[in-house]
């Protein structure tokens, strides 16, 4: 059963049918080469484009991991001026007990405690992107150990991390009075270190 439905406007017409056909309409499919053609052009831009993406997710990496980390020294001036007690900066150790929460390098989650005579008050946990490397500002020696403020929010510690993913660099540098900046291409990255 064909059904067919016919419009005429001026010296055009338009046709519009449904249902059944009494005869098999022939179609034309897409042929193995024309497929392989179209999966190989596919494989050349993919190609092409990874090296660009990986270097774009590098770079996410090092300013993302730079200012959580500016972010995390904001916090703890802020929360040492506050609270009118000692509040340092570490890197977190999982296997701390609770008079020590930190250990080994920056590179991994960042703890922020308060200084009590009861021990320290962890605050807040950072956790950092994978894939970064933490360095000093020359990019040979891991920083370590703790970046503290006075109640005042005066700081104990000069000091610059050198933040990398990759080639790119990111880096948080905390001055003598505390107060920490950002900047981009500040140090220099193990993998461009002379």
């Amino acid at each position: 059963m064909l059904f067919e439905v016919a419009f005429v406007f001026g010296s055009r017409q338009l046709k519009f049918s449904a249902g059944r056909r009494s005869t098999p309409r022939r179609t034309r499919g897409v042929t193995l080469m024309e497929c392989l053609v179209t999966l190989a052009i596919v494989a050349i831009l993919a190609a092409l484009a990874a090296p660009s993406l990986s270097d774009q997710l590098n770079a996410v990496r090092a300013r993302g991991a730079a200012h959580q980390i500016y972010a995390a020294t904001q916090y703890a001036r802020s929360m040492a001026q506050r609270s009118g007690a000692e509040v340092a900066v570490c890197p977190f150790s999982p296997a701390g007990d609770k008079t020590h929460l930190c250990g080994g390098a920056f590179g991994g989650p960042i703890a922020i405690y308060e200084a009590s005579p009861r021990g320290p008050q962890l605050l807040r946990i950072w956790h950092l992107p994978e894939g970064i490397i933490i360095r000093n500002r020359s990019g040979i020696d891991p920083v370590t150990g703790d970046i503290r403020w006075r109640a005042d929010g005066i700081g104990l510690r000069n000091l610059t991390l050198s933040v990398c993913a990759g080639a790119h660099n990111w880096t948080v540098v905390i001055n003598r009075l505390g107060r920490p900046r950002l900047a981009k291409a500040g140090g220099v990255c193990p993998d461009t270190a002379v």
